[in-house]
């Protein structure tokens, strides 16, 4: 079981924005709107509070090293006990994550709404209080503290958090299970290291080592999708890149992910993202 965990792990990732910690006073009420696309986290450093879900029906105390994590980026509202005084104060630590597109879908859409790891004596938590020792060190410093240092230990917290869930989750599900096969895992370090390649499902169940069938039906299992729609997703993604980041000509986007023609490009682009090329690198980005 926990070579299987380390193997999803290993499939996962994950960039990480620090937002260096507030403190508030008693009483205090602040609430986060839903963002798709990013998961919000929330350290507690010192004191104590409340944290409501949107569609939860009861509130979650987070007390002093605690973290909890709302992967699919439900709105969220966090506040003091309703009989705190001025007295009482809170130092929270918060930013977001965003699971890159090479992190399987099956894992990041099993999330729950909610993860809360807990400090605490025993061997997990004495690990997550040494990575809250280190944050907590960093914000304190009398210097600027370092982003890019914050950054990367918020992303050591997401995975810890989402190793322990995966703990509980790889034991019932199937897909999972399929997902942390090592074949199947090849094949996908094979697709994302390029995923421009003229592949078919005959050259991705060579890779495999079984049947095309075979290999077909248990790539589904571990993805959701078919060899071939998952490869088209993963040149999708690289094009999104470029489009965001270079001014790079369609058609040339087009060949370098994979498309000898532009029109193909266009359609099975437009299938993907509901924009044309043009359309999606004029949008506006957040």
């Amino acid at each position: 079981m926990t070579d299987d965990i380390l193997k999803l792990l290993d499939l996962i990732r994950v960039r990480g924005t620090a937002c260096v910690g507030e403190t508030l006073t008693a009483p205090w009420y602040f609430c986060h709107p839903s963002s798709e696309g990013f998961a919000r986290f929330h350290l507690v450093l010192s004191g104590q509070t409340w944290l409501q879900i949107d569609g939860m029906p009861e509130p979650s105390l987070l007390l002093a090293g605690d973290i909890v994590i709302i992967p699919n980026g439900k709105a969220h509202c966090y506040f003091s006990d309703e009989n705190a005084d001025g007295a009482m104060n809170a130092h929270l630590f918060c930013g977001y994550f965003q699971f890159t597109e090479n992190t399987p879908k099956a894992i990041t859409s099993r999330l729950p709404d909610m993860l809360i790891e807990r400090s605490g004596t025993d061997g997990r938590a004495h690990k997550l209080d040494l990575i809250f020792q280190l944050i907590n060190a960093e914000v304190s410093k009398t210097s600027a503290p370092q982003q890019s240092v914050l950054n990367r230990l918020t992303e050591i917290l997401c995975l810890h958090t989402v190793h322990d869930w995966l703990q509980s989750a790889l034991s019932h599900d199937e897909t999972l299970q399929a997902l942390a096969n090592p074949r199947i895992k090849g094949v996908l370090e094979e697709i994302h290291s390029n995923p421009s390649a003229a592949w078919t499902v005959d050259s991705l169940a060579d890779i495999y080592g079984q049947s095309r069938t075979a290999f077909a039906e248990r790539f589904k299992l571990a993805t959701g999708l078919s060899p071939i729609h998952y490869v088209r997703q993963c040149r999708m993604g690289q094009a999104c890149k470029m489009l965001e980041s270079t001014t790079l000509l369609v058609d040339e986007i087009a060949y370098k992910t994979g498309y000898a023609d532009a029109n193909a490009f266009n359609r099975a682009f437009r299938r993907e993202t509901g924009a044309s090329p043009s359309a999606y690198r004029r949008a506006p980005r957040a």
